[in-house]
């Protein structure tokens, strides 16, 4: 009987580890489906997150280009001038859009501002110390100015070439591209009657004399030329149409979020178009913190 029991213990232990580890297979089993669905799960909402932002993108894109359109033509048929920033309201189906027409020669040009006023700058705005903003600045004459063919000359075309200026970083690019424009020729100054208030901030921390005499000329001619939404801007030829060079900034409000839609705009003909301004420059649409925009 002893040997009997004795068997039977030993026949019945293969079966037990057998059944242990097909249970242990299951049970692996299981959680490897558990993570491959996860992993499905997440990506599925991954997807979804990011075809929901290609079509704000796109939505914001279209509005803001529209908005903008209409905001040039209200500015190109109003008889009202613009001594500020130009700000219109309009609503393209269920979305509503703020547009900022700006003159580009308000801003500072980073191939015509002097060492001054882009310390200042870098300094007040971009939030560099003194020492970076003043190599910084130095950097930006000296590149600029170096003679044509010369080593290390940067001859700035597009706002993005600023970081081909030792000393810059796309943070700061990012912190002062509200209130920068690139020219051409560079050779003009901002024109600080033109400035927008954020800008006149900065100016104040320098030249505050400077300053104040550009708030006293936007005041007396805010007071001489009323606007509203939709008036047109001030820098007006001989012959009484709008000229020159602006930044239309479209606010689009999409969902949660707003978005910036930023072009560069010439009022000038052009073989490309029949209208009486064009497109020179377009930026993609970025999303904005709320109360972010100063211009």
């Amino acid at each position: 009987m002893m040997a009997t029991g004795y068997m039977l213990n030993r026949g019945t232990f293969p079966g037990q580890r057998e059944h242990g580890v097909a249970l242990a297979i299951v049970v692996w089993f299981i959680a490897g489906m558990s993570l491959l669905v996860a992993g499905i799960v997440s990506q599925a909402r991954v997807d979804t997150q990011m075809a929901q932002t290609h079509v704000a993108r796109a939505k914001a894109t279209a509005a803001g280009d529209g908005a903008i359109q209409l905001m040039m033509v209200d500015a190109m048929t109003s008889k009202a001038d613009i001594d500020q920033p130009l700000v219109g309201n309009y609503r393209l189906g269920d979305i509503e859009v703020t547009v900022a027409l700006l003159p580009a020669a308000g801003l500072i040009d980073l191939n015509g501002a002097s060492a001054e006023v882009l310390y200042a700058l870098f300094l007040y705005a971009g939030g560099l110390r003194q020492e970076q903003a003043r190599l910084l600045a130095e950097n930006m004459v000296q590149s600029r100015t170096a003679r044509q063919g010369r080593q290390g000359a940067v001859k700035l075309a597009a706002i993005e070439d600023f970081l081909r200026v030792p000393g810059s970083s796309r943070t700061l690019l990012d912190s002062v591209r509200d209130f920068i424009v690139v020219s051409e020729s560079g050779k003009g100054g901002t024109n600080w009657s033109l400035a927008p208030a954020a800008l006149l901030g900065i100016l104040s921390k320098v030249d505050p004399a400077k300053a104040d005499a550009a708030m006293a000329r936007q005041g007396s001619a805010a007071a001489s030329f009323p606007r509203s939404p939709g008036s047109g801007p001030r820098d007006r030829g001989k012959s009484g149409s709008l000229t020159g060079s602006f930044r239309a900034d479209a606010i689009v409000r999409y969902g949660d979020k707003l978005w910036l839609r930023r072009r560069w705009i010439s009022i000038e003909s052009s073989p490309f178009t029949e209208l009486p301004w064009h497109i020179t420059r377009t930026e993609p649409p970025r999303v904005l913190m709320e109360d972010s925009y100063l211009i």
